[in-house]
C-alpha cells in the first residue's frame, strides 16, 4: 500500500501533462494558422482543443509518460541530496523529461517534429513549461517519505 499514492499522484501528473500538453499544441497550431489569415470562430477553438485532447491522450500519455517516469525515479535520488528543494527538483524534473523526450521524438522521425505544436520555439518551450507543471503536481501530492 506505500506505492499507491505515489503511483496515483503519477498518474495525475500525466493526466495534467497531458490536458495542458494537448492544449498548449492545440493552440500553438490555431496561431500559426490565424498568422497565415485563417480564421478561427471560438467554437471552432473549442471544439479542437477538445478534439485534440481525447484524440491524443493515449499516445501523448504513454510517451510523455514513459519520459516523467524516468525522470521522477532520478530525481528520488536527487531530493535525497537536496530534500529542501524536492518541489523544484521535480518541476526541473518534469520540464528536462518533456524537452529530452520531444528531441529524442524529432532525432527518431529525421529532424521533424511529430507533435506539431512543438514545432516552434514557443511551442516546444510550453510543452517544456507543461512537464515542469506535471513535475510540481506530482512533488505536492506527494510527500518524502512516499517516494523514498
Amino acid at each position: 500500500m506505500k506505492f499507491a499514492r505515489p503511483i496515483g499522484s503519477f498518474f495525475a501528473a500525466v493526466i495534467v501533462a497531458i490536458i495542458l500538453g494537448s492544449i498548449a499544441s492545440t493552440h500553438f497550431v490555431l496561431g500559426a494558422l490565424t498568422d497565415l489569415g485563417v480564421e478561427i470562430p471560438m467554437s471552432d477553438r473549442l471544439s479542437m482543443t477538445f478534439q485534440d485532447i481525447v484524440g491524443i491522450a493515449p499516445l501523448y500519455g504513454a510517451i510523455i509518460g514513459t519520459g516523467l517516469l524516468v525522470a521522477f525515479v532520478a530525481a528520488i535520488f536527487v531530493t535525497k541530496i537536496a530534500p529542501s528543494l524536492r518541489w523544484f527538483v521535480y518541476l526541473v524534473a518534469g520540464g528536462a523529461a518533456v524537452g529530452i523526450t520531444l528531441f529524442t521524438l524529432q532525432t527518431a522521425f529525421g529532424g521533424i517534429m511529430p507533435i506539431s505544436g512543438a514545432r516552434s520555439t514557443g511551442g516546444f518551450l510550453a510543452q517544456i513549461g507543461v512537464g515542469a507543471i506535471a513535475g510540481y503536481v506530482f512533488a505536492r501530492l506527494t510527500t518524502p517519505q512516499q517516494t523514498a
